[in-house]
């Protein structure tokens, strides 16, 4: 009898467990589960670390309000005014700045617009923009942002990408005929 209990006092080898009914496996599986809650958990993490990352870069925008950096789309409708902002809000890509009477009219095929800034056409910018419709503030005075590029004709030609009105319906400092 005492060899009886001793037996059943031991742990039971993997073929008995088998033979009564019971699941090797099962403990394998709950070690499988672990990891890929862990890994969940992680990838949850990291998309909310990204996000509010990316909420703290916007609100940190160099200290300035969001509201006064917001542009809004310049269109033929778009009632101007002095103070209103059009365009892209990057400032790395449009870090190069100028203020000046925009006119119509590039120099020998470069820029489709430029910056009066004084009657010394040295001292214009010949812009173009893919992001601002340059033609609807002709004969504004203008802040412009944008992206410097090498010109052939052009002492300094730019890619505009934000534009900032200054002034409303300015004479310029010369008369232009738009293709100088």
């Amino acid at each position: 009898m005492e060899d009886l209990v001793q037996i059943n006092l031991s742990e039971p080898s993997i073929n008995e467990d088998i033979q009564m009914g019971g699941n090797v496996m099962e403990p394998v599986k709950k070690s499988k589960t672990m990891p890929l809650i862990i890994s969940a958990g992680i990838v949850i993490g990291l998309v909310t670390g990204f996000f509010i990352a990316q909420k703290q870069l916007l609100l940190a925008n160099g200290g300035v309000n969001l509201t006064s950096q917001s542009t809004q789309e310049l269109t033929s409708a778009t009632n101007v005014k002095v103070g209103d902002v059009f365009g892209s809000a990057d400032e790395k890509t449009f870090r190069d700045q100028a203020e000046g009477i925009l006119m119509a009219g590039g120099i020998e095929g470069e820029g489709s617009h430029h910056l009066e800034r004084g009657a010394n056409k040295t001292q214009w910018v010949y812009i173009t923009s893919s992001v601002v419709d340059l033609d609807l503030l002709v004969g504004d005075r203008v802040t412009i942002w944008g992206e410097t590029n090498q010109g052939k004709k052009a002492g300094w030609l730019m890619d505009v990408g934000k534009l900032k009105v200054q002034e409303l319906n300015v004479a310029p400092a010369v008369e232009s005929n738009g293709n100088e």
